[in-house]
């Protein structure tokens, strides 16, 4: 093939292509592609269209926690149910119940059982069943054997009561094993339920 004959071929193939092209054209004018920025969802509901069914919305999973905390008229432990966001793994779960814990109660007659200088400073679990829950406590503060009492009892029990798969509950102070929080309850060992402080 001559070289002409090629080039003769080539339009021919270039023009068979764009008679192709605008026959299959859609009618109306030419539109250019617009340019749009995926922008987060947020929880607003969106205003309704008249005319136009509303889209279902999917509602975030929760969980229920069965929370502990003392009893103002006399220390007891007393259980309040509260429904949260599901935490995305047993890390976080610790974390969320002793957030919900520091948040303190919300039923009439119950008193928060975490002091504001008591903080989380890290909460893993074992392969053995065992929560580890690590506390920065401030050196300044002190405790009676009750108060103590209530706040260790608090965390074990609702640790176990809501964390699966779990059987008991080491506390370390500051990062560090502790014999106690405050010189009243033994911390040396893992701690199982403290039913015994929860009110019938």
């Amino acid at each position: 093939m001559t070289r002409r004959a090629a080039a003769v071929l080539l339009l021919l193939l270039v023009g068979a292509v764009a008679a192709l092209v605008l026959w299959n054209r859609p009618p109306g004018p030419l539109r250019r592609p617009r340019f749009r920025l995926f922008l987060r969802v947020t929880s607003a509901p969106a205003a309704a269209t008249p005319g136009v069914p509303a889209a279902r919305t999917t509602p975030a999973e929760t969980v229920r926690l069965t929370l502990f905390f003392p009893r103002q008229e006399d220390s007891r432990l007393q259980s309040e149910e509260r429904d949260i966001a599901k935490p995305a793994g047993p890390g976080a779960a610790l974390r969320a119940i002793f957030g919900e814990l520091q948040k303190g109660p919300t039923r009439a007659g119950l008193i928060a059982a975490l002091p504001d200088r008591i903080h989380l400073r890290n909460a893993f679990l074992l392969a053995e069943g065992e929560a580890v829950l690590d506390l920065a406590v401030d050196a300044g503060l002190s405790f009676g054997s009750q108060e103590e009492l209530s706040i260790v009892a608090s965390l074990v029990d609702t640790t176990l009561q809501n964390v699966a798969d779990t059987t008991r509950v080491r506390i370390l102070v500051n990062g560090e094993p502790a014999e106690t929080l405050g010189g009243h309850i033994d911390l040396s060992r893992p701690l199982t339920y403290l039913r015994n402080e929860v009110a019938p």
